[in-house]
């Protein structure tokens, strides 16, 4: 919780308990319900600033469109841990959505209008809602590290999550694009972006494929720090060298000039993984792991999204906010699609937000026409 610009409440509910039962969590919730003047709810693959008040089925919000998965399947334990995170989360959105309190659901990197539409093009995945959230973290950290809040510099955010990577860049004092975690390149669970010819090799794809193949298995390591020990070699040193390389290309193709500095956030972020990728990329890193006074234990993606709340009531943030031009976020992670074989996919997400949203909602969304 954040309060007159410090975190003044945190608590941290670890990933694997959270997808072994979320009601500690969801507990946790509605003492603070009345504390609270907003909560920000696990957006997802993001939705423009819906809040309670806009959601008329809850279930098909959360499965359809924040979790881009089918109720019926979310509906099943598959025993895997990652979908485990999944059903968690569609629960305590549904639980969130009873509460009553004032919760809303905040966008993804795709649906900001300052992104260049060519980046948008047949990607659903620039950065999810938290990596957004990490993101304004970084872009108000850098603009306190300066003299002069008049202008700030082009930078990365390079986000080292749990399971996967993402890379936004800041360009003229806006977002300008990202790749998000399947498009990045291998992360700690991700194996990241696929030749096309193995998705048709394998036939059929389920949705835990997304984090399985990552690092973790790669390397046999319980954190990417153990995968990026001096000495290592055969294919977890391959692995990493992919993953080097992929964050490499990412800037490349995000029309970086290689002279921005990078923010490095997220849970593997820290001096020595700093340092291997400042050699590798021959580029600074400007700042490990921000944070805003008071915190200490809250993810950089919390505090990020805390802010963006925030800044939803018109409070400490909000000057920056708009002036990301956040307050522009529309449209879905659906558009810009034009593969064929997609079309039924990109129709059932546009129905589900005209069947599970009101129509000032719907209007606010501007879903895409052509």
């Amino acid at each position: 919780m954040v309060d007159e610009g410090c975190v003044v409440l945190e608590k941290s509910f670890p990933t694997e308990k959270v997808a072994d039962s979320p009601d500690s969590l969801i507990e946790e919730l509605k003492k603070l319900k009345d504390e609270a003047d907003i909560i920000i709810g696990p957006s997802g693959y993001g939705v423009p600033y819906v809040c309670n008040e806009d959601i008329l089925d809850p279930k098909l919000f959360s499965s359809e469109i924040l979790l881009l998965t089918s109720i019926s399947k979310l509906s099943k334990r598959t025993g895997d841990p990652g979908f485990e995170v999944y059903r968690a989360l569609y629960k305590l959105t549904n639980e969130l959505w009873k509460l009553g309190a004032n919760v809303c659901y905040i966008p993804s990197v795709k649906q900001l209008e300052s992104v260049d539409p060519s980046i948008k093009v047949n990607r659903i995945d620039l950065g999810t809602a938290d990596k957004l959230g990490a993101s304004f973290l970084a872009a108000y950290s850098i603009i306190n590290s300066l003299k002069t809040s008049e202008n700030f510099p082009d930078f990365f955010v390079l986000e080292l999550g749990f399971g996967y990577n993402a890379l936004i860049y800041f360009k003229g004092g806006s977002i300008y694009g990202g790749l998000g975690g399947t498009s990045l390149g291998p992360g700690f669970l991700t194996p990241g972006p696929l030749d096309l010819e193995i998705i048709v090799s394998k036939g059929k794809w389920n949705r835990n494929s997304v984090w399985s193949g990552g690092i973790e298995n790669v390397c046999m390591s319980s954190s990417l720090r153990d995968a990026f020990y001096p000495g290592r070699t055969g294919r977890c040193l391959f692995y990493v060298q992919s993953m080097l390389r992929s964050i490499r290309s990412g800037i490349a193709y995000l029309g970086g000039t290689w002279k921005e500095p990078i923010v490095l956030s997220g849970r593997w972020a820290d001096e020595e993984i700093s340092k291997e990728l400042e050699k590798f990329l021959g580029m600074p890193i400007s700042m490990i792991r921000p944070s805003l006074p008071g915190a200490s234990i809250a993810k950089e993606a919390a505090q990020g999204m805390a802010m963006i709340g925030d800044s939803l009531l018109g409070g400490r943030f909000s000057s920056l906010f708009k002036r990301l031009s956040l307050h522009k976020a529309s449209g879905t992670v659906m558009d810009h699609i034009y593969i064929p074989n997609m079309t039924q996919a990109v129709k059932r997400h546009i129905d589900a937000y005209k069947n599970s949203l009101s129509k000032e909602a719907l209007g606010r969304i501007l879903i895409e026409k052509d």
